[in-house]
């Protein structure tokens, strides 16, 4: 009993000493991932690209430059070299701290930051090809539509539908559908009631059209990012809908969320 003791009172000072050595480093970095429509749309350059030379960091600073080939091209300029927020040079970085090794291949979508310097990092939209996860294949098949659809497209701004849409949705469970997603463009003419709904891309023509009376029906509320990022006059804002197929004793469903 005694020798337990003295092992959970060792585990538990062991466990103390590794969070404060890196409670900085495993805990610091919380994300909201965007969805493929949002990296899009507030994204500066959006392209799948193989890494193909990787410059070490600048003393402490985590940010380290690569050389790029691009694979497939979306929207933004042509770049030669990207910014990637990490370190490369096998340092301990923060939490937040990215690697990606001469050869990655990975869609990303990158900003331009106060300094103009094209950068991404871990809370960044971006596929790694690597990983081979599900939604990727739907996911890059989406920012290939409104790379179709408009490849200049931007909206710097978080907008919020009102409650009624995805209350909509939500009737529609058990839905067989063939299409994996949809894509609708709403014109906000004062920021909060839609005037017109366009689809960009969708599933059949009933759905389609149940949908945009839904949307009509919305209303919205917009936050830019930044104050030196909003506009005057008309917003428009991109919804994506994802078909989720039946999966054992689940339902199939729609929703305006990418999972």
């Amino acid at each position: 009993m005694k020798d337990y003791f003295y092992y959970i009172t060792d585990m538990k000072y062991l466990l103390t000493l590794l969070i404060l050595l890196l409670g900085n480093q495993a805990f610091a970095c919380r994300c909201s991932f965007p969805s493929p429509i949002d990296g899009f749309t507030s994204g500066d350059f959006v392209g799948r690209i193989k890494i193909i030379k990787v410059y070490p960091n600048h003393d402490n600073e985590e940010l380290y430059k690569a050389d790029v080939e691009i694979l497939e091209y979306f929207k933004g300029p042509k770049i030669t070299s990207i910014f990637i927020a990490g370190r490369s040079d096998g340092k301990i970085g923060s939490s937040c701290a990215v690697f990606y090794p001469e050869g990655s291949d990975l869609l990303v979508v990158a900003a331009n930051d106060r300094n103009g310097k094209l950068r991404f990092g871990m809370c960044s939209f971006k596929i790694d090809f690597k990983n081979n996860y599900r939604s990727d294949l739907r996911n890059l098949e989406v920012i290939r539509a409104m790379c179709a659809y408009d490849s200049t497209f931007t909206g710097k701004f978080n907008s919020i539908i009102s409650s009624n849409f995805s209350e909509f949705l939500e009737t529609r469970k058990g839905i067989t559908l063939s299409e994996k997603f949809a894509i609708f463009e709403v014109t906000l003419d004062d920021r909060v009631n839609p005037s017109q709904v366009k689809v960009v891309k969708g599933f059949d023509s009933i759905l389609d059209d149940e949908i945009i009376n839904e949307l009509l029906n919305s209303t919205w509320k917009i936050k830019f990012y930044r104050s030196d990022y909003e506009i005057e006059g008309v917003i428009k804002v991109i919804v994506p809908v994802y078909y989720y197929p039946k999966q054992d004793e689940y339902d199939s469903f729609i929703s305006i969320n990418a999972v």
